[in-house]
């Protein structure tokens, strides 16, 4: 394949926090939080602002109430997510109306279990679809950060409770791959019907306080948090006159491919995570100076917890402190890992370990493992570990360093301490690697499989109201003992994914399946079974949760379903709540592989359909029930289609040593931001940086999406030829750029219109018409845009 140019280049230069803001049970602010934390209080109490009551005697760690004029209008995680993202920003002396940097290279990336999930309660009990406009987490980023002028990106990543963490991963790779100049990373979730009553059914809530590696302990205690950093470039901070709060020395992922709900007993994955962060510092484990553990209280996973750190340190593990934040702020899920990462960054500032709450040193089960407790102490801290341990085996853990530390000499993606000779990674003149397509997997109604979608954009005509998927269309691609108790968009996931892999030939090799990680897009996740989930909470009460649809419910478990089913061992995240949610996966794996992070990552967009999901549209003028005229004619609304899609990403290096051949190689992603009403310039700016293709796939879906692109597209790129993949299987949303992409590498031709508008500035492409290369283009309705551009392969053979 030629190699064309890349516009990343790979930087060493240290990540550093510049911001911080952070909301808990203990207060509205770091200091306020820390005070608390340093006299050793705990946060727990009633939670008033639960949605309905909870059983006499229980309680939880809810957040202080806001200031009565602060954004009322605002939906609860918003509001509290907007005053400390605010927070943040003027922490690191940053004022929306004069950024730094150029907005589109300052971006969010944050982290959730629940995103906007009191909507859909409020929406269940008032029946009014109107109430799901703020359900998305797109739609709740988009509240919170509206005004504050940035435009490079916003993203949401969901990978259970190291959802913050795993954020801030994902920012330190658009900051070492060149994409971004400042990125506020962090989590969130607010107080929750829906998550107490889950977790509670699983048995993990404890009647009485959180009480981590504990003898006796008997669960966790549910809290409310929000925790955000600003993260840079350190010369770049430095030369803007920012105060250095520390150093992100390094970051560490991993799966279980364990259990969905339990961890692994000997902790490996989490180990695995640890190590990496470790290794990515460049540090030993005996150099930590603190240890942030997950520490839930729950006895599994804190034994857990125990084992991967003893694997970690041996006999060194009674001298590095570990304290165990959640005692006071109670399990702020979404929130907990930068919430804690932000208290790390005060202990390491001020040179005191904290004590745990609600134990002593007699109470601690593991003798060797030397938990802090009764009052803070003084202590040197140069370095500290910050482990979330997530559902499904979704673990991050992250290094920090005092503002001061060096970086050892390496590239950011090295994951041994020995120095990797750059001729073997694979690396061409700009510091990074060629990424290839190598497998792909496409799932519709009707359409299973490659030589099915083959056809099916070859025919004269589209049907888009086709009957939906039912097991019976793909269970063949699964283990049906498995699956059996699964949600929908999970299982469509699993067989695109499980086809992408046959056909990239990795289906045989265990070895290299467990050295790969997913990262998966999904607008709306399992929505059957959040639904009928939620809905037995809000008629029953929340002793009457469904453990089973709760844990395959959370918008995670695709992921974690295909970790267990593949065996993937690598980091498992999925990027959730948004149109361009697939896209924005896309990206993002391409990004971690062309940097060095990892050689392999399977990318997915997926959706289940439902009522619900339907009429919210429906509400909102988007969802017709008559077939609408197509794409750039008239703006009378889509119809939705459920399925999946799914490529396997890589180096080239790792292809060619396999002697696999690519469909494509990625030339470039980009993701650009904004207020709605800043669309048209920000689809205008996304098509000036990405390189010009003789070929465009729009999403133009016969919504007032179209007008934007339209416009956009005649201006940014007028010689190009357009195609669009809705008339080919209707609005897939997460899944619908990644189906054109699909369609144009399998028939090396662009998905095309059943009917192209007579008057159009337009040049739309014809059926059959070859293509060599093109960009693909995704546009939400939020304000949000993301663009790719691959080069196809000429040698593939096409495996049918």
């Amino acid at each position: 394949m030629s190699n064309v140019p890349t516009d990343l280049k790979i930087s060493s230069e240290p990540i550093v926090i510049t911001g911080m803001g952070l909301v808990t049970a203990l207060g509205l602010s770091v200091a306020d939080t820390w005070a608390a934390v340093r006299a050793n209080r705990c946060g727990a109490g009633v939670m008033v602002d639960m949605e309905s009551p909870l059983p006499p005697g229980r309680d939880g760690c809810q957040a202080p109430p806001l200031p009565a004029d602060y954004e009322p209008d605002l939906p609860r995680e918003a509001r509290y997510l907007r005053w400390t993202l605010s927070a943040a920003l003027r922490d690191a002396k940053i004022d929306g109306d004069r950024l730094p940097y150029d907005a589109t290279r300052c971006a969010f990336m944050l982290g959730t279990t629940l995103h906007g999930m009191r909507a859909g309660g409020r929406f269940l009990r008032n029946e009014n679809y109107t109430e799901l406009r703020d359900f998305l987490a797109g739609d709740t980023l988009r509240l919170a950060s509206a005004g504050l002028g940035f435009a490079g990106g916003a993203a949401t990543t969901c990978s259970a409770c190291s959802s913050s963490l795993g954020s801030i991963a994902l920012a330190m790779t658009l900051l070492e791959s060149g994409q971004a100049d400042l990125v506020v990373a962090g989590g969130y979730d607010a107080v929750s019907e829906y998550a107490w009553a889950g977790f509670n059914a699983l048995r993990l809530v404890a009647e009485g306080p959180l009480r981590p590696f504990s003898r006796g302990r008997t669960g966790m205690k549910l809290g409310e948090g929000y925790g955000i950093v600003v993260l840079e470039r350190r010369s770049d901070a430095l030369k803007r006159g920012a105060s250095v709060q520390a150093t992100v020395l390094g970051y560490g992922e991993s799966a279980d491919a364990h259990h969905l709900t339990q961890p692994h007993p000997t902790g490996d994955g989490a180990q695995r995570a640890m190590r990496a962060a470790l290794n990515r510092a460049k540090l030993e484990p005996a150099q930590l100076g603190l240890i942030a553990a997950h520490a839930t209280g729950t006895p599994d996973n804190d034994a857990s917890e125990f084992a991967a750190l003893s694997s970690l340190l041996g006999d060194k593990l009674s001298d590095v402190p570990v304290v165990c934040f959640k005692s006071h702020l109670g399990h702020t899920l979404g929130g907990a890992g930068a919430a804690e990462l932000i208290l790390s960054a005060m202990a390491m500032r001020d040179g005191v370990a904290p004590a745990t709450a609600n134990i002593g040193p007699d109470d601690v089960e593991y003798p060797s493992l030397r938990v802090t407790t009764g009052a803070a102490r003084n202590a040197t801290i140069n370095a500290t570990l910050n482990t979330s341990l997530g559902f499904g085996g979704a673990n991050t853990c992250i290094v920090l360093g005092t503002p001061q530390s060096p970086i050892a000499p390496g590239l950011p993606g090295e994951t041994t301490i020995e120095k990797t000779p750059p001729a073997s990674r694979g690396l061409n003149g700009h510091g990074t690697r060629e990424v290839w397509i190598t497998g792909i997997g496409v799932l519709l109604p009707g359409i299973i499989g490659n030589d099915a979608f083959f056809h099916a954009t070859r025919a004269d005509h589209y049907n888009r109201q086709r009957t939906p998927l039912v097991d019976a269309d793909y269970e063949h691609l699964l283990n049906a003992r498995r699956v059996r108790r699964m949600s929908t968009y999970a299982k469509f996931t699993l067989a695109a994914a499980s086809m992408a892999c046959r056909d990239a030939a990795l289906s045989d090799r265990p070895d290299l399946l467990a050295d790969t990680g997913a990262i998966l897009g999904t607008t709306h996740g399992s929505g059957t079974y959040c639904n009928d989930y939620y809905a037995q909470v809000v008629r029953e009460g929340v002793l009457a949760g469904n453990p089973v649809l709760f844990a395959e419910g959370v918008p995670n478990g695709g992921a974690a379903q295909l970790s267990l089913m593949l065996g993937l061992k690598n980091a498992c995240q999925t990027i959730i709540g948004a149109r361009t949610a697939g896209m924005d996966a896309l990206r993002l794996a391409w990004l971690r592989i062309a940097t060095g992070a990892c050689d392999r990552t399977i990318v997915s967009g997926g959706e289940e359909g439902h009522v619900a999901i339907d009429k919210a549209y429906e509400q909102c003028g988007l969802l017709t029930h008559a077939v609408s005229a197509g794409p750039f004619t008239e703006t009378t609304g889509f119809n939705s289609t459920g399925g999946a899609v799914s490529f396997v990403m890589e180096s080239a290096d790792s292809a060619r040593a396999r002697g696999v051949q690519p469909y494509a190689r990625m030339e470039s992603a980009h993701a650009l931001s904004g207020d709605r009403e800043l669309l048209p310039r920000t689809l205008a700016r996304l098509l000036e940086l990405s390189p010009t293709a003789p070929h465009v796939i729009s999403s133009a879906c016969a919504t007032w999406i179209d007008r934007i692109e339209a416009n956009a597209l005649s201006r940014g790129a007028p010689n190009a030829r357009i195609g669009a993949t809705y008339d080919l299987c209707g609005e897939t949303f997460s899944a619908g750029p990644l189906l054109g992409m699909a369609a144009a590498m399998l028939s090396r031709s662009l998905p095309t219109l059943a009917r192209p508008p007579i008057n159009s500035d337009l040049t739309f492409a014809r059926p059959g018409e070859r293509v060599d290369r093109f960009t693909t283009l995704c546009t939400d309705w939020n304000g949000n845009a993301t663009a790719a551009t691959i080069s196809l392969a000429p040698e593939r053979t096409i495996t049918m």
